[in-house]
Formats: C-alpha cells, sequence, structure tokens
C-alpha cells in the first residue's frame, strides 16, 4: 500500500450496526474487556474497568470511575470509595488482597450491575453502574 494511494473496496461496509445501549434498570452480566490505572486532576489515585455487556454484541462498551480511599476525602467519601471498590471486587470476584496484574487477574472476568444511563464524552447516551449485584435476580 502506497502513502498516496489507498483502495478500501475490498472492505465490507453494508454489516455495520449502530451500538445501543441497554435501558436504565437493567440487570446485565458484563466483561472487563480492560482496566486502567490513573491520578485524577488532584493527585488522587483511582481505576477504571471498562465492560461490555455479555450477550449483547451490539452494545457500547463504558466505563465506570472507581476513586480509591485516600487522605484527602472526607471520612464519608472515604467510606464510599471503599463500599464501592468492594462491591465492584465481590460482582467480579476479584482478590484485592495483593498486587493484581490487570490482563491476567481482572481482563476477562465476568460480573453483575444494574445499569444506568448517562452521557459519553460525545454527549451520546451510554450506560454507567448504577449498582455491582453479586448475581442476577430470580
Amino acid at each position: 500500500m502506497s502513502n498516496e494511494y489507498l483502495n478500501l473496496s475490498d472492505v465490507d461496509l453494508t454489516d455495520v450496526f449502530e451500538p445501543t445501549v441497554a435501558q436504565k434498570g437493567t440487570e446485565a452480566e458484563l466483561r472487563i474487556i480492560s482496566m486502567l490505572p490513573g491520578i485524577d486532576k488532584n493527585g488522587n489515585n483511582f481505576i477504571m474497568p471498562f465492560f461490555e455487556i455479555m450477550d449483547e454484541p451490539y452494545s457500547k462498551e463504558f466505563g465506570d470511575y472507581l476513586p480509591l480511599p485516600n487522605d484527602s476525602m472526607s471520612p464519608k467519601e472515604r467510606n464510599n470509595a471503599k463500599l464501592k471498590l468492594i462491591a465492584f471486587s465481590t460482582a467480579f470476584d476479584i482478590d484485592l488482597s495483593g498486587e493484581l496484574d490487570i490482563k491476567n487477574d481482572v481482563v476477562g472476568k465476568t460480573g453483575w450491575a444494574i445499569l444506568g444511563v448517562g452521557k459519553d464524552k460525545e454527549d451520546q447516551p451510554n450506560n454507567k453502574i448504577s449498582k455491582y449485584v453479586a448475581g442476577p435476580k430470580d
């Protein structure tokens, strides 16, 4: 392929789909497709897992922001951050007692959550986590 010419005539563009968003309140089984550790604008650590909805090949991928407990948080904020980490780790059966190898210990894990609907960076509807749960409602 040359830097000046591009031939895309052999790419089939007839089988595309518009990504979907599950309805608010849907309880869904999710798979973790990636997780990014990071530092926010205030210098505090966080993790951001990204999910796909199992058995929904046309659903949009989405993430969740989990701030890690730190001394700059109020006692209530620190407690809420801990509760969210516990709920996440319980829903996805992730052991937080030691070092995690994201690729081998996290990516690919499945778990359950009740979904909400928010907006993505382009102001388009996207799913979000309303609550992590241990499994499907019977």
